[in-house]
């Protein structure tokens, strides 16, 4: 009579479908965490609905994605990704800024976006902001 050995991970993986949520989320967050900012800045009781709407869906998104930006261990990934989605800068603009230091190719650059995208990502489907069933 044999023992089956189960493998369990702490963190399920990400799939192809969370990175793409993950990336369109990205996408717009420089924008979304300005108007969160600014929504939280004014008196709630002079907020419209819309705007209230827009504060109770974006302002978690936003928080926890600043969390998650800060689990990113390494700093050159931090760095790179930062550049990326959190400042919003296009992505020819992120290889341009990166490529002549230390040598880096545009797919060391891609491989370290991946990286952040994917803790991202990560954190994002532990609080269940992504990967809803």
């Amino acid at each position: 009579m044999g023992l089956a050995v189960v493998q369990m991970e702490i963190f399920e993986r990400v799939t192809k479908v969370e990175r793409v949520q993950v990336k369109k989320l990205l996408m717009g967050y420089p924008k979304m965490a300005l108007q969160v900012k600014d929504l939280r800045r004014r008196d709630p009781a002079t907020l419209t609905p819309n705007q209230l709407n827009k504060l109770r869906e974006d302002g978690p998104k936003v928080d926890e994605i600043n969390v998650a930006v800060g689990l990113i261990i390494d700093e050159d990934v931090k760095r790179i990704f930062e550049h990326r989605y959190i400042k919003g800068v296009k992505y020819t603009g992120t290889i341009d800024a990166f490529w002549e230091e230390r040598g880096r190719s545009e797919k060391t650059i891609d491989r370290r976006i991946a990286v952040g995208v994917d803790t991202i990502a990560e954190h994002l489907k532990l609080c269940g902001i992504i990967g809803k069933k």
